[in-house]
This record gives C-alpha cells, structure tokens and sequence, in this order.
C-alpha cells in the first residue's frame, strides 16, 4: 500500500514539501479537523477500522443519508479555508451498503456508487487510498480497486445542473488542504507519489514495494535444435502470490512482466473449470502497485471496478468434461477476452475511465490458484526470482 505525509494546521500555510518525519500515522482526533495536504503530490492513505456493530440497510434518510459510524467524509480546498474554496467533496464508506451507496465525489456522481466488494473482506483494519491523476481518480481499500472517476466523465442529471462540469474543474484544481469530516478514531498518512515505498510492520494491508527489473534466476527458454531454430515457451506452475515470501502479493519477484494492453497474446492458462473455484490475476502497474483483479469461474466474470457479470453459457457449454482446460485472458487495446481452447467466448470493451485504469497493466501475478494449475511463459514475457518451475520451493511436490 501507500504511505502519507501529513501536517495538521499550525495557524499559517506550510510548504507542499512536508517534514519526512510526519510519514507516520496520524490519529484523528475530532469530528471536524484541518490538514494542509497537496493531493496531487501526495497518495492519502486513512487507516479507518469496521465498527463492531453496523447496518448494512439503514432505514433512516429515504437512502439519501448514510449510517455515520460507519461513514468518512473529506472536503477539498484550493488556496483557502473559506466555503469559496472548497472545490469537492469525497464520502465513502467502511461497509458495502446492500442498496449501493457506497462511495460517492459530490462533484462527480449525481448517485453514490457501489464497491466492488466488501471493504478487506470483513476485516477489522481496513487501509483506504485516495490516489489523483491527471485524467481519473482511484479509492483502494487494501490494495483492491472499490472506486474510479475520469475527471472528462462525470455524470449528467437534471437535480445536479452543474454537472459535468464541475468534474472537470475538480480534476484541474490544484487541492492544497483538507477539512477531514466524521472521521475522529481514524488514522491518516501520506507519501509523495514518487516515493520509495516504506516497510510497514502490523498492517493487515500488503505494502507495494517498487519493482523489480531483474531477469529471472531459472534458464531462459531453450531453442529446439533442427527445428528452424523454433523458441520453446516454458509451463510453470501459476505460483501463488498469496504467501509471506510474496508479501502477499506485494513484492515484484512474484510477478511476470507483461504488457498486456499492447500485446495480441495474454495470460494462457491450464487449469479445471468449475462453479467454486475462481481464477485469479492480479494486474500491476509500471510502479508495482495493484491496479486490480481479474477473476472467473463459470458461475461469475469479475474486474475490480468494471465488470461483473454472469459467465456465458457457451464458456460453461465449453469445459471439458474431464480434467483442465486451455484458457487464455488478453487486455489487448483496452477490450477484455476470455478465450477457451483457442476460441474467444467473452469479449467487452472497457468504458473510459475502466480503460484508463487498466491500460496502466504491465504486470500479473496469480492469487490462489494453486499448485496443480500452469501457466505458459511466453518468450516475450520476464519472471520475477520467484517464478520457477518449482515456485521457489513453494511446489516442491510438482
């Protein structure tokens, strides 16, 4: 995950360059405090906790209203304290609400928009990012995507008449402090974007440490001699990524750079299709932070923050009737395919924003898959240290 820099008000504005040693958490400590933050140098990062208690349905508000135990509000400001300077208004929640209302950027969304899934999967510490882009913005909560907004995409609605525009002007605003809201028991942090990221000790969210560039440690696909010199791909195991040597899915040497949204082949991959098991890969950026996952089963199609759906029946009509099947998953040109021995059964372009997020995908690990699965390591692809024939020890059985 990310680390913050954060500075409370002192009674005068303080340089967009923060003191190193205010990287640490930061307890909140009332309802309505002040902090001087450049968002667009630095990630926000709030360590926020699920309340023992909640409603997941609340019946008060006619579903315009959010429980506030479990809701966090940040206003922005640009240049300034006064109601003239405030630009947006961030609200999101600890809990994934049954009706949808979830996360919401007021200057954006005529309507809350829903999670992908539930908040670190019911976990007690949950680490949120707030991360802003020239084009878009991105909330994760412990390194899953819940929340996307392209600033050129903000929604149109008769009851918001400043909509869209008011989108864009949030994206081009130069966000220098902020007014945190119903937010006292949380913690916050920050990290200039181009930092190193720090070592985290405790934390239930993974940290992403920068990536590596080193060549993997096994040889590299051998060529076939008198057969034209032909390159034989090699079939390793699709080695888990959810393990402490892997950081949980943090650390580079568990990965294999590929860029996916560029190249015509994918992921390909031999594993028993069913209605339980998901496949899973988890997509990274140049950085080696998350940008998200793709799963599917033959019960459901699932892309962190665009995409879920029920699986085709042909792709079910496709399985074998016994032992694995060849699949491949490409994201060539922003269009996301599934295809299975070789024939393309689910094919969906990505809308803008979902585009944007994910043509940023140079890099893919896989998340309990197991052992008994493979992958084909295409000759254009590079594995991290980690990716071996055995998994670094961790298939020692294959």
């Amino acid at each position: 995950m990310f680390t913050l820099a954060l500075c409370a008000l002192l009674g005068s504005a303080l340089s967009a360059e923060l003191d190193p040693s205010l990287t640490e958490w930061k307890l909140v400590e009332s309802d309505v405090e002040r902090v001087m933050f450049p968002l667009k140098d630095y990630i926000l990062e709030v360590k926020a906790f699920l309340p023992d208690e909640y409603d997941t349905n609340p019946h008060y508000g006619e579903l315009f209203r959010t429980d506030k135990p479990t809701t966090m509000m940040i206003m922005l400001h640009e240049g300034g304290w006064g109601p003239q300077e405030k630009v947006g208004r961030l609200v999101w929640n600890t809990i994934k609400y049954d009706r949808g209302f979830d996360v919401s950027i007021e200057e954006c969304n005529a309507n809350y928009r829903a999670y992908n899934s539930f908040p670190a999967n019911g976990e007690k510490e949950q680490i949120w990012s707030w991360n802003f882009f020239d084009e878009l913005v991105l909330l994760t909560c412990n390194g899953e995507l819940q929340y996307s907004q392209a600033w050129n995409d903000g929604d149109v609605h008769s009851r918001k008449p400043g909509l869209p525009e008011s989108c864009a002007a949030l994206g081009a605003a130069n966000i220098d402090r902020l007014v945190l809201r119903h937010m006292a028991g949380e913690y916050i942090r920050g990290r200039p974007k181009n930092a190193p990221e720090p070592t985290v000790v405790d934390t239930v969210a993974p940290t992403t440490p920068e990536p590596t560039t080193e060549q993997p440690t096994t040889e590299q696909p051998t060529t076939s001699a008198g057969i034209d010199n032909i390159v034989i791909p090699k079939v390793y195991p699709t080695c888990d990524c959810w393990t402490k040597e892997c950081g949980y899915c943090s650390k580079m040497e568990c990965t294999v750079q590929h860029d996916l949204v560029h190249s015509e082949t994918g992921v390909q991959v031999t594993s028993v299709l069913n209605r339980k098991d998901l496949n899973s890969i988890v997509l990274y950026d140049d950085e080696g932070e998350t940008v998200g996952k793709f799963r599917w089963n033959l019960k459901g199609i699932f892309l962190d923050g665009c995409i879920a759906c029920r699986t085709p029946w042909r792709m079910k009509n496709a399985k074998a009737a016994e032992g694995p099947n060849n699949w491949e998953f490409t994201l060539t040109d922003g269009v996301v395919r599934i295809a299975i021995e070789g024939e393309v059964l689910y094919e969906h372009a990505l809308r803008a924003e979902c585009a944007m997020v994910y043509k940023r995908a140079t890099r893919f690990a896989f998340y309990n898959m197991g052992c008994e699965n493979s992958f084909t390591l295409l000759t254009e692809m590079v594995a991290g240290n980690r990716i071996t024939p055995d998994c670094a020890g961790a298939c020692t059985d294959q």
